[in-house]
């Protein structure tokens, strides 16, 4: 398409003003730029266009009603109230199908508290045929109960924008385990099915593509390197087998509730672009600290990521 002279013209200026007003974190990378905003994540999502986004996944807050506390940070949750939480929740969900990619996929990240209510509403929004899984992420670090079993599970929803669904089962497999009802045989896994007769063979260096329950990635205890102080933080290797599941080098990815910024950590290291919101400025500022440091090291390993674009409340414009 050609574009007029006065309107290449403008839109220059306009993107020299843009560039004024945004912080810009530099890795030596060209190429779009990733972004981190301050703010409500409404006000992204209305402003993105059809179709922008390969995966989009959120840890909403849980509706504990409770001040969550970690190593020097701090936030408000929303309160105990599933049918509140989810009116207030329902249309970040509508625009995350409207801007997913006909191959996206969105995962939200709940609790017991309001999962139930969650999935009603995703039903109605994305359509049921449009459920794919529901992960049970198992861990067992805290604390235990005495009226009941520990509840040491959270729920991960994923819903398809479309039939036609991203999925890359080779690049989240894991390791086979041992001691299972199947003979090994010269490295393969074999069973035979007593009806048919038929051989089914495995071979154990492949792996094999995890159920929808998690039971190999743990929560982070208070002594993990890879904590920042944030409360509620998720392990990398969490969203890292999401990401590598339904996206690809070069994809786009979104985070509404980024926290303590492990979606854009995991990103930024997968090669996968992303645009991540919080709209607590302690958040972005971690998520900051988080992205340059990570960036540089691999700037240092010859891998560069794009620049990052830092949009805070008193410089943002609308």
């Amino acid at each position: 398409m050609v574009v007029e002279p006065d309107a290449q013209q403008r839109f220059a200026a306009f993107e020299a003003e843009e560039r004024g007003s945004i912080d810009r974190v530099d890795f030596g990378a060209a190429g779009p730029p990733d972004r981190l905003v301050c703010g409500d994540a409404i006000d992204e999502l209305a402003a993105l266009a059809d179709g922008a986004l390969h995966a989009i996944y959120i840890d909403p807050p849980f509706g504990t009603g409770d001040v969550q506390h970690g190593r020097g940070h701090a936030y408000a949750d929303r309160a105990d109230d599933p049918d509140a939480f989810v009116a207030w929740l329902r249309p970040y969900l509508a625009h995350c199908r409207r801007v997913l990619a006909a191959t996206g996929s969105l995962f939200v990240h709940l609790d017991y508290r309001a999962v139930h209510y969650v999935k009603i509403a995703l039903d109605q929004l994305f359509g049921r045929a449009q459920f794919v899984n529901e992960i049970v992420w198992c861990y067992a670090v805290g604390g235990k109960s005495r009226r009941g079993f520990a509840r040491k599970h959270d729920t991960i929803l994923w819903y398809a924008r479309g039939a036609g669904w991203a999925f890359y089962p080779d690049a989240v497999r894991v390791p086979r385990r041992g001691g299972s009802h199947m003979r090994v045989v010269d490295g393969v896994q074999e069973k035979t099915d007593r009806k048919t007769g038929r051989v089914y063979r495995y071979p154990v260096a492949a792996g094999k593509v995890p159920e929808d329950w998690w039971t190999d990635v743990e929560t982070l205890n208070h002594s993990d390197r890879e904590r920042t102080g944030w409360p509620s933080q998720k392990p990398e290797r969490l969203v890292e087998r999401i990401l590598r599941g339904v996206t690809a080098p070069g994809d786009r990815v979104a985070d509404w509730f980024v926290g303590s910024g492990t979606t854009a950590a995991v990103a930024q290291r997968l090669g996968r672009g992303f645009v991540a919101v919080d709209r607590e400025a302690a958040a972005i500022e971690l998520c900051v600290a988080r992205l340059t440091q990570q960036g540089r090291r691999l700037a240092a390993d010859g891998t560069p990521p794009p620049p990052i674009h830092v949009e805070r409340p008193n410089n943002r414009r609308r």
